[in-house]
Order: C-alpha cells, then structure tokens, then sequence
C-alpha cells in the first residue's frame, strides 16, 4: 500500500515505521506503561495516538483485501495498465478517515438506547421497571475519569430504579484507576446497584477490586442472588463470575449455586459478563440473562468471527429456548483495540413489560 504511493523513499520509510510502530503497539506499551499487557499506564494522548496506528494497520489491511481483489478483476477484464499509485492513495485515505472515526466512536460518551423487554411471569408491580445497564466500562488510562463520571450522570438522568453492571469494570490496578472509577460511588436506584465479574477484573488485582467496587456501593453477585421486592411482588436476580475465575483458580461461573434457594415461580434476571451459556441458562428457567464481553464485534467482518467463540453471539436481542438475551455491545471499550464502526456503544435502559 505504501511503495506504490509517490512519495520520496524518505517519506515512503517514513509511512512505513509508523505502521510497523502501530503494530507493535501492545509491545510498546507494555515496555514503556509498567509491564501490564491489559493495562498501560500511560498519558491518555500517547494511548490515542498509539491506537490511531495501530487501528489504521487493521484498517488498512482490510482494504488493501479490497485493493488486490480489484487489482485482479482489472487485471483480467481491462486492457489499461492498474493505476496502482492512485488506487493505494484513495485506500489509505479511506483508511485513515476510517480509523478517525472508528477510534472517536470508540473513546466518546455513548448515547442511552432504551429497550423494551417483556418477560414471562412479571408481577404487576414490576410492570414498567427502568432497569440501567453498564456493561464493559473499561476504566483505563484511555477511559479515565470525565468519561466514567459523564456515563455516571446520563445514567443517573434517566431515573433508573435498579442498575446493573456485569462485568469489565476496569484495566488497571486500583491504585491507579480507583480515582478513575470513584463516579461509580454516585451510582442510585430505588432496586440496588448490583454487578458481576469480568474476565478484566482477574487480571487487576481480582480480591481488591471486589473490595472496592463493593466501597463504591455496588452489590457484587458472585455465584449468588438476591430478592427483589416491589409490594407484594417478586424478582430474582442473580449473578455468576466470569470463566477466566477459574483458570484462575477461582470459583467458576455456577448458575445452580447462584439460583439456589431461589423462590419458585418468580422472575429471574442472570448477570453473566459471557453470553455463550444463554442456552444452558435457559434450561434453568432464567427468563432474561444480560451480558457482554464481545463490544458488539467492533466492525462489520470482525462481528462474525466474535460470534463464534461467543456461541453465536455478538449483540442485541436474542430469543434462547425462551429466555430473552441481550448482549450489550458495551458502554466503552477495552484500550488494547479501541475501534468502532457502525458498532455504538451504549448506555442501555431496558423497561419491563409483562408478557401477554
């Protein structure tokens, strides 16, 4: 893509050390942003202009595909010569407005999307229930605290009455993010603010994020449930850790445990920071499980190859055995890839409805 560009050899080296600085971005970062591969600690502008290269690298890459496949079907079907300098100027330019606008969508403060959801069972009490859910927070030297506190104040705007977090909280340790996530403390609802764990949290520092995020006032549900009142009604909700607990050798996500000694015959809402257990989960009787951890599969090609190793899933709203999934495209993102397009992040509210 580069040496057909008509540039000076010098400008043509030039172009090509800074892609090969954006491919070994993770290197970089990790040498010079203390060792954490998941979570440099660096200035927030370095983590930007890191991700810019290393997003135009992948970017690029897809359209150079692009390139060669027209490079061949010119090849066979016309008699002029490849304009191979103009055809690689107009990809990186493509690439480049591309990647600026993929990496703004991905560090921005997303937008609420409200979301009906009827579920079997409902008591009338819960009918109408504003249910706030932040997914994949990500605080991180590139999400760092005005971005966490302005997801903080449109939640709050929205006048949720329970809020629900299922994992990916952070990358770092606390000593460096906790300031950064401290807005979380500000979090209310009339239900709780109840959260799980993601597979990011075992690779911060497990035990005191627990012990933080717990200070901060979220309910973390770990293999475990709690009731819900409203009157004379019922609600479950439930919460498993993350799988990455026990290759951690920590406890393993178990949704029998979590649901024992559940009342029979109420509602239950499973936050499960994976969605590729839904059918199991189904199988149990939960009626709506959230999740995340696959960000929505970031752009389009890369969503179908997330699906896969997520059972299928990738976002949105899925019918299971019954069971409604949703699968929160995320409400930030982690830094390692921060790239979206046509692939918003969001601060979801889902509202329930009792199903007829």
């Amino acid at each position: 893509m580069i040496w057909p560009l008509r540039l000076h050899l010098w400008g043509k080296l030039a172009a090509a050390a800074l892609l090969l600085a954006g491919a070994f971005k993770n290197s970089i970062y990790q040498r010079l942003g203390g060792g954490m591969f998941f979570a440099p600690d660096l200035p927030r502008w370095v983590m930007i202009a890191g991700s810019l290269l290393y997003n135009l690298l992948i970017v690029a890459l897809f359209l150079l595909l692009v390139k060669d496949a027209v490079w061949l079907l010119w090849k066979l079907c016309a008699r002029r010569p490849f304009p191979a300098a103009e055809a690689s100027l107009l990809a990186l330019v493509f690439a480049a407005a591309l990647t600026a606008y993929g990496t703004w969508e991905a560090i921005r403060v997303p937008d609420v999307a409200e979301r009906p959801v009827t579920i079997r069972g409902l008591a009338p009490e819960f009918e109408g229930l504003r249910v706030a859910l932040l997914v994949d927070l990500h605080a991180s030297a590139l999400n760092r605290r005005p971005l966490i506190q302005a997801i903080v104040d449109r939640t709050m705007a929205l006048k949720p009455d329970l809020i629900l977090m299922p994992g990916d909280f952070v990358d770092g340790l606390v000593s460096q993010r906790r300031e950064d996530l401290e807005p979380l403390a500000q979090l209310k609802a009339p239900l709780g603010v109840f959260g799980s764990s993601g597979n990011h949290e075992y690779y911060s520092g497990f035990d005191a994020w627990m012990k933080q995020l717990r200070k901060f006032g979220v309910t973390m549900l770990e293999n475990e449930h709690r009731v819900l009142a409203r009157g004379e009604g019922r609600l479950v909700l439930a919460g498993v850790p993350d799988q990455q607990g026990a290759r951690m050798g920590r406890a393993a996500p178990d949704p029998d445990k979590a649901l024992a000694g559940a009342p029979r015959g109420v509602p239950v809402i499973l936050m499960a920071h994976r969605p590729e257990a839904a059918r199991e989960n189904a199988a149990r009787g939960v009626a709506l499980q959230v999740s995340g951890h696959t960000h929505g599969g970031m752009m389009p090609g890369l969503d179908r190859l997330v699906a896969r190793f997520n059972g299928g899933f990738v976002k949105g709203w899925y019918d299971v055995g019954g069971m409604k999934l949703f699968n929160s495209p995320g409400t930030s993102l982690w830094n390692g890839f921060p790239l979206r397009l046509m692939d918003p992040a969001e601060i979801t509210l889902l509202t329930l409805r009792a199903a007829p």
